[in-house]
C-alpha cells in the first residue's frame, strides 16, 4: 500500500482545462483549446465547512470536494454568454430548478442501475460494492434504498448545499479545481480525506468525465491508498461524470451551452 500527503487547505491543484473560446479576429468559437490550471484549495474543505476541527500542520485538513476558484491565462475571450449581461444571470437562476431536477433525475437513474445490477450481480460483491459507490444506492435491502434516497434528500435541507447551488459559475477566464477522490479508509467529518496524487483532482473543463488535475502539497501526515484504491476511485468518478453529463445533455436545450465553472 502506498503512502500519499494529505490534502490540506492552501495546498494547489494543477490540470489541464479545455474550453470553447474565441480567438478574434474570427468570430467563430474555437472549441476545445487547452488551458493550464493553477489554483489554491480554499473552500468547503469538509463536509463540516466553514467549522474547522482537524488540522494537518496546522491548516484544516481537506476531504474530497474540497476545492478553490482561479483564473486561467486568457488566450482568447469567453463565448457568450458573459457575467457583464443580463442573458447570464438569467441563464443562471433558472440554473437552479434545472439543477434540482437534475438531482431527481440523476436519482432516478441511479436506482434505475442499481435496481438492473442486482438482478445479475450480488450487492455484497466486487461488482455490487462499485455500483454502490457510483450510484449512491444500496440494493442489499428495501430499508438501505430508502436510506439512500432519504441520505440523497437529506442534503438539500443544509444551508452550505443551497450556498453551492445559488452560487453563478464563473465564465472564461474564471476557473475552479477540486480535490475529486479521497481516500476510502480515512474520513474528516465524513467525507473521504484527499491525498496528493496523480489525477486525484479535477478543474472545471468542458471535458468533465474523468478527473483531469492533480493536488499538489506537502505534509508529514501521510494516507495509505492502494493502487487498487486509486484506479477503482478513477473509475466512480468518471462513472458519476457520465451520469450527470447525459443527464445535464439531455436536460439542456440545443444551443444552451452552460459554462460549468464553478459548479
Amino acid at each position: 500500500m502506498a503512502l500519499w500527503p494529505a490534502v490540506k487547505m492552501n495546498d494547489m491543484v494543477i490540470g489541464m482545462d479545455y474550453h470553447t473560446i474565441i480567438i478574434p479576429p474570427s468570430p467563430a468559437p474555437i472549441p476545445m483549446v487547452p488551458h493550464p490550471y493553477f489554483g489554491f484549495i480554499y473552500l468547503w474543505m469538509t463536509p463540516a465547512f466553514p467549522k474547522v476541527n482537524t488540522l494537518i500542520n496546522g491548516m484544516p485538513a481537506c476531504t474530497s470536494a474540497s476545492m478553490g476558484y482561479s483564473f486561467h491565462i486568457p488566450q482568447g475571450l469567453p463565448v457568450p454568454p458573459s457575467m457583464l449581461n443580463l442573458a447570464y444571470w438569467r441563464r443562471h437562476f433558472l440554473n437552479v430548478p434545472k439543477q434540482l431536477l437534475l438531482v431527481a433525475l440523476t436519482l432516478m437513474a441511479n436506482m434505475a442501475i442499481s435496481g438492473i445490477s442486482s438482478l445479475f450481480v450480488k450487492p455484497d460483491s466486487a461488482t455490487g460494492k462499485f455500483v454502490k459507490d457510483v450510484t449512491g444506492i444500496d440494493t442489499s435491502s428495501w430499508g438501505g434504498v430508502w436510506d439512500s434516497v432519504k441520505k440523497s434528500f437529506a442534503e438539500y435541507t443544509k444551508w452550505s448545499t443551497w450556498i453551492k447551488l445559488l452560487m453563478p459559475p464563473i465564465p472564461y477566464p474564471g476557473s475552479q479545481g477540486s480535490a475529486a477522490i479521497g481516500s476510502p479508509n480515512v474520513t474528516v467529518n465524513g467525507g473521504p480525506l484527499a491525498f496528493v496524487g496523480p489525477l486525484m483532482g479535477t478543474s472545471c473543463s468542458d471535458i468533465m468525465i474523468v478527473p483531469n488535475a492533480c493536488p499538489i502539497g506537502f505534509s508529514n501526515v501521510l494516507v495509505g491508498v492502494s493502487i487498487a484504491d486509486m484506479i477503482r476511485g478513477l473509475a466512480v468518478n468518471a462513472a458519476k461524470g457520465a451520469v450527470k453529463y447525459g443527464l445535464g445533455k439531455a436536460t439542456n436545450r440545443p444551443g444552451k451551452k452552460d459554462c460549468g465553472c464553478g459548479k
